[in-house]
């Protein structure tokens, strides 16, 4: 065995071992904290999700859009960047939190964003704290907002798209709200007492069966165009 082959079935810095484990971080669950790994499969699985989500939403290359979501959840999080990388969209990015909806603002005020995605409820109420008119501030904007933002979005006559965390998954439902579409290729949602439940089907480096997400929603499937897809639909929202 030479000094190569000897390193790389050994150390845990070989790149074999980078790969499997590219990344870890916490997922939050009703019961708590619970670790999360991703490889660069699933990275690169991810992504190319991200992008088809991103496709199907409308972003186009070359125009600029916002994205929000928490640094803590980069593992979730990087694929959706990623992608807009990959499709050649200039972001700029801000944390979900009141603290950071000056940089939202900043953003919408200073630059025509064809998108902004992972709109929280903080980051709403504290733009109308700051006197914003969300109509004239989000006029050239496809919106994606995570569930507790919608409902006041609508309130001032706007139609989100709406962004659904389930664990460590986005699924995307448009503005019909018709049901929100994830990655089945990757994830299987099923629903236990009005909770949703997430099995991994690919071979992950964190597999699940069966999490309790703590997600209230239940789960519709529908056929259509010759195949069989399954929607989930949250509860308890406006």
């Amino acid at each position: 065995m030479t000094q190569r082959e000897l390193f790389s079935s050994t150390d845990p810095r070989a790149p074999g071992k980078l790969a499997e484990r590219w990344a870890i971080g916490l997922l939050r669950l009703p019961g708590g904290y619970q670790p999360y790994t991703v490889s660069l499969r699933d990275i690169e699985r991810d992504s190319a999700w991200a992008e088809s989500a991103f496709r199907r939403i409308g972003i186009e290359p070359g125009a600029p859009m916002h994205l929000i979501g928490t640094g803590c959840d980069n593992e979730i999080l990087w694929p959706y960047e990623n992608a807009l990388i990959r499709m050649k969209v200039p972001f700029g990015v801000a944390e979900p939190v009141a603290i950071d909806a000056p940089r939202t603002d900043m953003f919408l005020r200073r630059f025509r964003m064809q998108a902004v995605v992972g709109l929280s409820g903080e980051i709403v109420d504290a733009l109308l704290a700051l006197g914003r008119d969300l109509k004239t501030l989000f006029a050239h904007s496809t919106l994606v907002a995570l569930p507790d933002a919608a409902p006041t979005l609508r309130m001032h006559g706007l139609v989100p798209w709406t962004m659904v965390p389930i664990g460590p998954l986005y699924a995307f439902e448009s503005r019909a709200r018709d049901g929100a579409r994830y990655d089945e290729s990757e994830w299987l949602i099923e629903e236990d007492g009005g909770q949703l439940l997430l099995t991994s089907l690919a071979p992950r480096a964190c597999p699940f069966v069966r999490l309790r997400t703590g997600v209230a929603g239940r789960v519709e499937q529908r056929i259509g165009d010759g195949r069989t897809e399954r929607l989930v639909h949250l509860t308890d929202r406006t």
